[in-house]
This record gives C-alpha cells, sequence and structure tokens, in this order.
C-alpha cells in the first residue's frame, strides 16, 4: 500500500507510472473546488472545510472515492486517516493509503 499525505511535498515531476498517481492524488488532496477555473468542480468542496472534522469525516471519504473514480481511476482507496492539527481552527492533514492499478 501507498502512503498519500495531504501536507506531503508534492513531485511535479514524477519519474514513473506510480509517481505520477501519487502526484494526481496528492493534488486532489490539496485543492479545493472552486480554486480550478476550468475545472470547477475538480477536489474537495470548499464548505467542509469550515465544519466540525467528526461531522464531515464520511463526507470526505465519500468524496474521495467519487473523485478516484473520476479524475484517478488507478488510485484504489484502502484507508482513509483524519489527523486533526488545530481544533480551535479545525485544521486537519488527510492521509490515505492508496494502491495503483494498471490502466491500458
Amino acid at each position: 500500500m501507498i502512503q498519500v499525505s495531504s501536507n506531503q511535498e508534492i513531485n511535479y515531476a514524477p519519474k514513473n507510472y506510480i509517481e505520477e498517481v501519487k502526484t494526481n492524488v496528492g493534488m486532489l488532496l490539496r485543492v479545493c473546488k472552486e480554486e480550478q477555473p476550468l475545472k470547477r468542480d475538480f477536489s474537495f468542496d470548499s464548505d467542509l472545510i469550515d465544519k466540525n472534522i467528526n461531522a464531515v469525516e464520511n463526507s470526505i471519504t465519500s468524496q474521495l472515492l467519487e473523485m478516484f473514480r473520476k479524475y484517478e481511476p488507478r488510485a484504489i482507496l484502502r484507508k482513509t486517516r483524519i489527523i486533526m492539527k488545530d481544533t480551535f481552527n479545525n485544521d486537519f492533514d488527510i492521509e490515505l493509503g492508496i494502491e495503483v492499478v494498471n490502466i491500458e
């Protein structure tokens, strides 16, 4: 299983197939929907950011599954972990365990 986190450095020059998938998954974790001018529905709904993480944890997992099917079908979500960094500001990191499949 490959670990990807929302706080990891993104590799903009992937050297192989697996690194390319990790880069794409990392982008999905870091971008909010309204930040991409040509793909407004790409990535997370920014309304989830200001809500209590305990209330939206299932919504985040559901959105991740949908995003993977749509934008990165080579990644299969196996594990989701949400880590609170700052409870006062509702700041969190998302860690994923993914498997990469070869689609030809």
